[in-house]
């Protein structure tokens, strides 16, 4: 692989994100800069520490909805106060616009002390194992412990040899389902497997409550994405591109899962581009007044989906394992780390950064106050604490769900900004009826390897 090629990359696509983030507005979570105005020393530090008192000022990020948001600010709380030498800056918001935001703040060496990161970010804006600090390096190792997660997932955070990051747990998108809508049309959630049995559900559903309620969502493109090359999977046997990084998919067989997306518009699976302009989120009205019969959504993103249903709405929505078809040669699960928690290389207090992490994934309290609000644990230690307070709800049930399936990994190259913006164009210009699905799938299918081949080349 040519790296600096790859790397070369990776920094333009980040600058050209730091004009938009340095205009943006201010952020009202009180961390815009990452300043640690702290003036302490490194060897005062030292000494504090071992005389076993942390000290420090350190900045943490995440994204997330405002359960999130709460419960880590409940952990940090916690966690200062049993470290009065630490202060944490906390720094949070909405995914929509993170990314943007986040490649400006690495680009600028603004980022986070602690940064919550997306599992493809790592190599994306780490190819080569040196933006992120070095978990495994002795200072950092003190104070977090590795050896509390499985080899496995803990090597799927390394570029070249490198641990930059911890995952907190793993996830896949898991079929949601409103009971409520399914059993007025005299259907049973329980009973849609395939994805033939939801195209009926879809035409059932409209024909019971007329032509405004849909047995799903929008799906949105990431989620349209998700659909078709799980379609795809479980079609071929084949994932997304090969150990070469060689697309997997013939024309026809793109052109044949595109279709999917088409057959769910013309059967009242979901709406096309013209129904609903608000975003595709938790927070559409068209999901709470009950005109979509269900979303696809990550296993630890679900929360806010069923809590913007008002009292009993987890008692509307049931989970179904992921859709499939007859003679399906793989499962169709494509499952990858939900997020990564990375230590900046440019931190000058690593160390209390790593503390704080070990002690958010690891300290029984800190478990209880975040519940599901991050998904299910990965962390030994805290799964245990996990399954000790009976933590449950749709969360668990969804991620135990794919746990106990054959899953793929999502290959990281997937997610990339430049490759997901040749297959996502185009299942968005078949949501908007502006394009063919034989066009969209042939304009995949003539471009997609180029862009591939331009990042791992």
């Amino acid at each position: 692989m040519k790296k600096n090629k790859l790397w070369l990359l990776v920094a333009t696509f980040a600058a050209a994100f730091l004009f938009l983030a340095a205009c943006g507005d201010s952020d009202d979570n009180g961390a815009d800069d990452y300043d640690n105005g702290d003036d302490t020393t490194a060897d005062e530090v030292e000494d504090n520490e071992d005389a076993g008192e942390l000290e420090g000022t350190i900045t943490v990020s995440w994204w997330g909805n405002e359960g999130r948001h709460d419960a880590t600010n409940e952990v940090i709380d916690l966690f200062v106060s049993e470290n009065p030498g630490v202060t944490i800056n906390p720094h949070y918001g909405a995914w929509d616009g993170w990314q943007t935001a986040f490649a400006g703040d690495l680009e600028a060496g603004q980022e986070a002390d602690l940064m919550q990161v997306n599992f493809n970010w790592l190599q994306l804006y780490s190819p080569f194992g040196t933006t992120f600090a070095d978990l495994e390096d002795p200072a950092i190792a003190a104070h977090l412990d590795l050896s509390n997660w499985d080899s496995q997932y803990i090597d799927v955070t390394r570029q070249s040899g490198v641990v930059q990051g911890v995952p907190v747990g793993m996830t896949a998108r898991v079929p949601f389902m409103r009971a409520d809508i399914y059993e007025a049309a005299g259907l049973d959630v329980q009973d849609i497997n395939t994805w033939d049995d939801l195209i009926a559900a879809g035409n059932a559903i409209q024909e019971h409550h007329g032509d405004s309620v849909f047995a799903l969502s929008p799906l949105g493109p990431q989620s349209m994405a998700y659909m078709v090359f799980s379609w795809l999977e479980q079609y071929t046997g084949r994932s997304f591109v090969d150990a070469d990084g060689q697309l997997n998919y013939s024309l026809e067989e793109l052109t044949d899962g595109f279709q999917l997306i088409q057959d769910f518009i013309d059967n009242g699976v979901m709406p096309d581009g013209a129904f609903d302009s608000d975003p595709i989120n938790a927070e559409n009205p068209m999901w709470i007044e009950g005109a979509y019969g269900g979303v696809s959504e990550w296993d630890s993103s679900i929360n806010a989906w069923i809590n913007n249903l008002g009292e009993g709405g987890e008692d509307l929505v049931e989970i179904r394992p992921h859709f499939t078809m007859d003679g399906a040669q793989l499962s169709g699960w494509m499952s990858r780390p939900s997020m990564v928690f990375s230590i900046s290389n440019n931190s000058d207090y690593p160390e209390v950064a790593a503390a704080f992490l070990n002690f958010m994934l690891t300290d029984e309290r800190a478990i209880e106050i975040m519940g599901t609000d991050r998904g299910v644990p990965l962390n030994t230690v805290g799964r245990a604490y996990f399954d000790a307070l009976g933590l449950g709800g749709h969360v668990v049930a969804a991620n135990a769900i794919h746990a106990e399936a054959e899953t793929t990994t999502m290959n990281a190259i997937f997610e990339f900004p430049e490759v997901r913006e040749v297959y996502e164009s185009q299942l968005m210009e078949i949501f908007n009826g502006t394009s063919t699905v034989e066009a969209a799938a042939e304009f995949v299918y003539n471009n997609i390897q180029a862009v591939i081949d331009s990042l791992l080349d």
